[in-house]
């Protein structure tokens, strides 16, 4: 769907909408806060089947509108410094800082533009081996036959693959070493410190106090920045700086390059921050649920070990899968791109619009709350046949499902996430090496935290079997 294709109708503050506009059916109401935090499938699919793809909702206070369509999503998406602003609660916007990319939208493009290079393309593909090796010994560590905690197993491995990839410094807790110098001792110690963190993103309360999760929030992330200052001087100290090596290099080399440009310290250690918050939470939650699809649907393992081998060839039962091979595995894409769509992570978007508009007779007024939810638009018969079914050919060349705006999996407009390619490369690495070393049985239905984000629950357990 190409942008221009909806003609959204901007309002000057004053101005009466066309005779005939109507506003989003339903009416707020003061408990959906909790409805919504408790169970968002329940609400997103409850409210979807009574009043369509969108709707308004007392979600976060005042009237916030769900939007699923793809005609009012990319209304929501495209509307930066027109219509519409950045709209997270003021306790989320606290935990991102002054410097992330949700903060002064006159400065997003400038900063998003010098700060994808690290993230996307040949960088990407600089970093593959070191992934792709971190993954394989990580996996071998898995004993069998056994059963394992899926979630913490895979996000030991997420860890240890993102920590370098992002700051450049491995943490390894047996050898002590590596953490002198940093005002953290273990892993487990920094990992604490990014869920009290994380905890803090929708505090009920704006009270700095230790009482209070956003408090506590607040205190873990100055904890976390102390820690990102310390690395970025231990890996000047250690210089030279290659700017291919990891993000945190590109990044620092481009402050090098020229001290009074976008990479000021402070943004710097921002997102290191954000990044290695955000992909370590998202892709662990990413491959668990990947894995977990996979156990429901034997019949789409088998056809992916069929792709493995064609694309290995002779080399089936290598150890190593170059950047060459991911791309040739056009299957696997397609499923994890629909474990996205039937387990997306979280909304994507939320924006306050700064003036009236009107899509298709529909009016949105100024000061609502626009959220786009995944759990909407990809659940739509109109954006996907038998939506409810796990089916990944309908991301296939032939079928050509999942078009801009129905698919949103990753967001979308200028605040589309920065992390998406590398997410994609991390959990298509990590089916590779699993599909390649393990056969494994799910031990019944798997429970879900929901919000914020969703994530297979630590104490769901998978049986594995190394494969002969």
């Amino acid at each position: 769907m190409n942008q221009q294709t909806i003609e959204v109708v901007v309002l000057e503050n004053g101005q009466a909408p066309p005779t005939g506009t109507t506003t989003p059916p339903r009416k707020p109401k003061w408990h959906d806060t909790i409805n919504y935090i408790g169970n968002p499938d329940n609400f997103c699919r409850q409210n979807r089947e009574k009043y369509g793809p969108c709707f308004k909702t007392g979600v976060f206070g005042g009237t916030t509108v769900f939007v699923g369509s793809a005609k009012a999503i990319q209304m929501a998406f495209n509307g930066d410094l027109k219509y519409t602003e950045i709209a997270l609660p003021p306790t989320t916007m606290d935990m991102f800082g002054p410097y992330s990319l949700f903060q002064r939208p006159d400065l997003h493009r400038q900063r998003k533009t010098a700060l994808g290079p690290g993230l996307t393309g040949r960088a990407l593909d600089g970093y593959t081996p070191q992934i792709d090796e971190t993954i394989g010994r990580g996996l071998q560590d898995w004993s069998t036959p056994s059963s394992i905690a899926l979630y913490p197993a895979v996000e030991k491995i997420c860890f240890d693959v993102l920590v370098p990839l992002l700051l450049g410094v491995s943490l390894n807790d047996s050898d002590r070493a590596t953490f002198e110098g940093l005002p953290v001792s273990s892993k487990a110690e920094l990992k604490a410190l990014y869920k009290t963190y994380f905890d803090g993103f929708y505090g009920l309360l704006k009270w700095k106090s230790r009482f209070t999760a956003y408090g506590r929030g607040l205190k873990a992330r100055a904890a976390l920045i102390d820690f990102m200052r310390a690395v970025i001087c231990r890996r000047w100290v250690e210089g030279p700086i290659n700017p291919t090596a990891d993000f945190l290099s590109m990044m620092l080399a481009g402050q090098q390059e020229n001290p009074d440009g976008v990479f000021s310290d402070d943004l710097i250690e921002n997102q290191c921050l954000l990044q290695l918050w955000a992909s370590h939470y998202e892709i662990s939650a990413l491959v668990c649920s990947l894995i977990y699809q996979l156990g429901r649907h034997p019949q789409v393992v088998q056809r992916l070990l069929e792709e493995q081998a064609e694309v290995m060839g002779i080399q089936s039962n290598v150890n190593r899968f170059e950047p060459e091979h991911l791309k040739q595995m056009l299957f696997l894409e397609a499923t994890i791109k629909e474990t996205l769509r039937i387990l997306p992570p979280s909304t994507t978007a939320n924006r306050r619009l700064t003036k009236s508009v009107v899509l298709d007779g529909v009016l949105y007024e100024k000061g609502w709350v626009l959220i786009a939810e995944p759990r909407i638009a990809n659940m739509m018969a109109d954006h996907f046949h038998k939506p409810e079914l796990f089916d990944p050919d309908r991301f296939g060349p032939e079928r050509g499902e999942g078009k801009m705006y129905q698919f949103i999996p990753f967001g979308g407009g200028v605040h589309a996430c920065l992390g998406a390619q590398m997410t994609m490369i991390v959990t298509k690495l990590f089916a590779s090496h699993l599909l390649r070393l393990f056969d494994w049985k799910l031990t019944g239905s798997a429970q879900f935290v929901q919000f914020p984000l969703r994530k297979i629950k630590d104490d769901y357990q998978i049986d594995i079997v190394r494969r002969v």
